[in-house]
């Protein structure tokens, strides 16, 4: 004897009205709610100072538009490679570079660079005209 098995369809609701409700809702609460540009919250920032002055026990790193190198500290300038600023600056932790400001930027990082690798810590960035 075989029995008869019924076969269930699947109940699939409407879901057009639902849509419908739901995109009503969102153009209710677009024209409902009200933004106040005023009620954010209040941040105060540091107040900050740039100085050019450089002190006698900086050190300043001059690149021009030919791509030379000077270390001025005080009234000192000397010419260097770009090879020679390790030997030239071992026991210096801060440094500032003056550089032109249109030297390519790939000169700039890789001075950065050996300064980093000879152990400067601090490299401070300024530009010229």
């Amino acid at each position: 004897m075989k029995r008869k098995t019924k076969r269930r369809s699947l109940a699939t609701p409407d879901l057009t009205p639902l849509i419908d409700v739901v995109f009503l809702l969102l153009i209710f609460f677009m024209l409902v709610t009200t933004f106040d540009k005023y009620s954010g919250f209040n941040l105060e920032l540091p107040k900050g100072s740039i100085s050019s002055e450089v002190t006698k026990d900086n050190y300043e790193l001059i690149i021009d538009k030919e791509n030379k190198y000077f270390i001025v500290k005080g009234k000192e300038k000397n010419q260097v490679l770009l090879e020679e600023l390790p030997n030239k600056l071992q026991s210096i932790k801060e440094i500032t570079i003056t550089a032109d400001k249109d030297l390519k930027y790939e000169v700039i990082v890789k001075t950065i660079g050996v300064l980093k690798n000879s152990g400067i810590d601090k490299v401070e960035l300024n530009f010229y005209d």
